[in-house]
Formats: C-alpha cells, structure tokens, sequence
C-alpha cells in the first residue's frame, strides 16, 4: 500500500493544499483504486496487470489535479463563506435578539408595565412605548454591532445584527396575520358554538384600519430600530485594523 501511495504521489505531484489534506487525497485515492484493481482480479487478470491497469484508469493526471485542486479551493472558500457570515452576522444578531427578548422578560416579572397611548375610541388601536426596554435597546445594539466588528464584519453586518431584533418583530408581524386567518378559517369550518360563530363574524369583518397597522409597527419595530441604532452607530465606521 506505501509503495502504491508514493506511486499516485509521483504521478499526481504537488497539490500545494498542506501536508495533512495531500496524505488524506492519496490515501483516499489510494484506496479507490485498490478497490479497482481488486474489481479487476476478480476478472481474471493477474495482480500486478490489475494494478497496472487501475493507475492507467487515469488518463490525464495533471488534468486530474487541476480538478483536486479545484474542488478543495471551492470547498474551502464555502466553508469560509458560512463561518464568516456566522460570526460577523448570525452569531451577534442572535445575541443581540436573544438579550432583547429576556430583558423584555425580565421587565414584564418585576412589573414594569408599557404604557400604552390610545388613538381610537373603541379602544383597539393604540401605542405602545416601553419605556424601560426601549431605554436599554442602545446597549444591546452596543454589544451586537461591537461583537461583529471585532469578528472582522463590514458595516452592513454590524448593522443587521445590531437590527436583529426588530427584523424578527417585523417578520412575525408580517406572518401574524396570515397565521391568524389560517385559524379563524379551521375555528369557522370545523369549530363549534360560540367559536364558529366568533370565527365567521371576524372573517365577514373589515380589516383593522391602517392605523392599527402603524401602531403596531411603530411600538415594535421603528423605536426599537431607532434605539438599537443609537447603540450601533459609533461601531459602523471602519474599524482601525481594517484602515
């Protein structure tokens, strides 16, 4: 099997992919062809012609390590690609979302309530400013957009995952309502009593007025933004080992 693998070495050369990852190929190499060689035998030809004969089954070996060589490169560079974007992005903005989401938590168990300002008279549509959590976005922006800098992230990165907790705000808000008619539809036509009929009245009901919208989307996703962003902005210039 050595004398084999210096062969396919001879004939392949140099890969220039480090010692470990050459001696890995030749052995993997190695042992495809000796299950070739061996497929071979089983037809009848002797063992130094079914050696022989699968080292020949390579036609082109300088064009097959071009091909080698090429596929690490790629694997490499994809590999690189997925571990950078989650350092400088996925891994800070799940921070950032995370530290948002208990601190929320937090406030909500020791009973510090939002307050709450109404623009309409039925008492449906209104503001919601937490004051304590929105006071505390800044730092939490802070962390996410620091984290992602010091793992080499450009200013795009720092920001969405500084961001990241009101773009999952806004994609839930996005997701909501479609949930919400997915239900009333199941409650409207396999409910019973008074939830078939509370399903059909709310899918014969009007939209909520735009306004509502707003409110929703300026409570849970504008002020925080703006307060992340607050935290953020003195880490989205370049950092001082990238000038």
């Amino acid at each position: 099997m050595k004398a084999e693998q210096e062969l396919i070495k001879k004939r392949l050369g140099k890969l220039g992919l480090g010692p470990r990852r050459e001696e890995e190929i030749i052995r993997e190499l190695s042992e495809h062809l000796a299950d070739h060689a061996a497929a071979l035998e089983t037809r009848g030809l002797s063992r130094d012609s079914a050696a022989r004969e699968a080292l020949e089954s390579v036609s082109n070996w300088p064009k097959f390590r071009e091909e080698i060589c090429r596929a690490e490169t790629e694997e490499v560079t994809m590999n690189y690609q997925v571990t950078y974007r989650t350092r400088v992005l996925w891994l800070p903005g799940l921070v950032a979302l995370t530290l948002s989401s208990i601190l929320l938590a937090v406030f909500q168990f020791f009973g510090l309530a939002p307050r709450f300002y109404w623009v309409s008279e039925t008492g449906y549509i209104f503001f919601t400013f937490y004051l304590p959590w929105l006071i505390a976005l800044p730092l939490i922006g802070a962390v996410a957009a620091y984290w992602s800098q010091r793992a080499g992230g450009k200013a795009i990165h720092r920001l969405l995952a500084a961001l990241a907790p009101p773009i999952g705000m806004l994609g839930f808000f996005l997701i909501g309502p479609f949930i919400a008619l997915f239900l009333y539809i199941l409650m409207a036509l396999f409910g019973k009593g008074a939830a078939h009929t509370r399903a059909l009245h709310a899918l014969h009901t009007n939209h909520p007025p735009l306004i509502g919208v707003i409110a929703i989307l300026v409570s849970w996703v504008l002020l925080p933004a703006v307060g992340l962003l607050i935290g953020a902005v003195p880490f989205l210039g370049k950092h001082p080992a990238q000038s």
